[in-house]
């Protein structure tokens, strides 16, 4: 009798036990952030490009924080409107679709006619800030900033950047608006690494490319670097590169439109979701590897998320789409989307185009 006793005890703390167990196992597979599928994150530019080594190394942190894959595939196109398209229009908003380019390129959407889509459209984490630099191959006979401008002024020259409308390219127009340089034979690549390679193979002559995607080039002495867009001037790893405040006369504001590379999802996407992406982004740039990896790239950490992000891709479409327009590169008016100019930003006018 007694042992019949404890048999039913047993039997009943087993069926308990299981019971629970398959309780506990729900529940963590329910607090999985992406039941259904692995997410995808859309990076509008090539593999290796400055967009795609910058976002790659801080959505892996981000996936071992959220113990989720997250794949990443890239879809290069008309300066990453075809990414930005696929995901905005193409996609459901349903958190498994994401888009990775830099802030100048969405800056220009609009104006380049390229995507009706635009900062208040996004939730955005930016994980860096970085500049770009005037670049020739390491046996040209131009030294230094002033010599390329020169040269610049004398004929058509075959100018690599990586597209129409990017960060290096709006950076130059800027430049070259102040130094009184006529436009170049652009030569689009694709990536700003490819145009550094152009450069190396004499395809090109001068080229302006993101730092972080060359600074191995410059490193190994393949490629010199004339001038950086930064305030000050870059004297890491033995290098000496003077900022464009330093070689160019009223080219103060230049720095203003250095760029991040942003990771971003549909602004309607589920909030747990990217309050959980916002989490997730916060870790990751604090982790030491994302600092060594800034750091090596001659980058500098940005993490911007929420409000600081939409203020600051505000701020760059002002700054981008109104430089484009002044040079003649666009499709369209700043003033037909009421994108003011930097002297008339305001945030809290800005901030009322923000999708609710």
């Amino acid at each position: 009798m007694k042992r019949n006793k404890i048999l039913v005890v047993l039997c009943v703390l087993l069926v308990a036990s299981s019971f629970l167990f398959a309780q506990a196992t729900g529940e963590a597979a329910g607090t999985k952030l992406w039941p259904k599928t692995q997410p995808v994150v859309y990076v509008g530019f090539g593999a290796g490009g400055g967009t795609d080594t910058a976002v790659r190394p801080v959505i892996a942190k981000m996936e071992e924080y959220l113990g989720e894959t997250i794949n990443v595939v890239n879809q290069a196109g008309a300066a990453s409107a075809v990414a930005a398209n696929t995901v905005m229009y193409s996609k459901p908003h349903d958190g498994y679709s994401m888009f990775a380019t830099g802030s100048a390129p969405i800056s220009g959407f609009r104006v380049m006619g390229t995507s009706e889509t635009f900062w208040g459209d996004w939730a955005s984490f930016h994980p860096y800030m970085g500049a770009a630099v005037l670049i020739v191959r390491s046996d040209s006979p131009i030294k230094t900033y002033d010599e390329a401008m020169a040269y610049l002024k004398t004929k058509k020259v075959n100018f690599a950047i990586s597209g129409f409308g990017v960060g290096p390219h709006v950076l130059f127009e800027a430049v070259r608006d102040i130094a009184g340089v006529a436009a170049p034979n652009y030569m689009t690549a694709g990536s700003c690494r490819q145009a550094a390679i152009n450069i190396i193979a004499g395809d090109a002559e001068i080229s302006m490319a993101t730092f972080s995607s060359v600074i191995d080039f410059i490193k190994a002495g393949q490629i010199r670097a004339l001038a950086i867009t930064d305030t000050k001037d870059y004297t890491e790893f033995g290098m000496n590169i003077p900022s464009i405040t330093k070689v160019q006369k009223n080219a103060e504001n230049i720095p203003l439109l250095s760029e991040t590379w942003p990771i971003l999802i549909p602004r309607d996407a589920p909030k747990h979701i990217i309050d959980k992406l916002t989490e997730a982004f916060y870790w990751a740039v604090k982790q030491p590897a994302i600092v060594d990896y800034a750091k090596n790239q001659g980058l500098v950490i940005a993490g911007y998320a929420g409000e600081d992000a939409d203020k600051f891709l505000a701020i760059q479409e002002a700054g981008y789409a109104w430089t484009l327009h002044n040079v003649g590169s666009t499709v369209e008016s700043p003033e037909k989307f009421g994108i003011p100019k930097l002297a008339d930003f305001n945030w809290d006018v800005a901030k009322q185009k923000i999708k609710k």
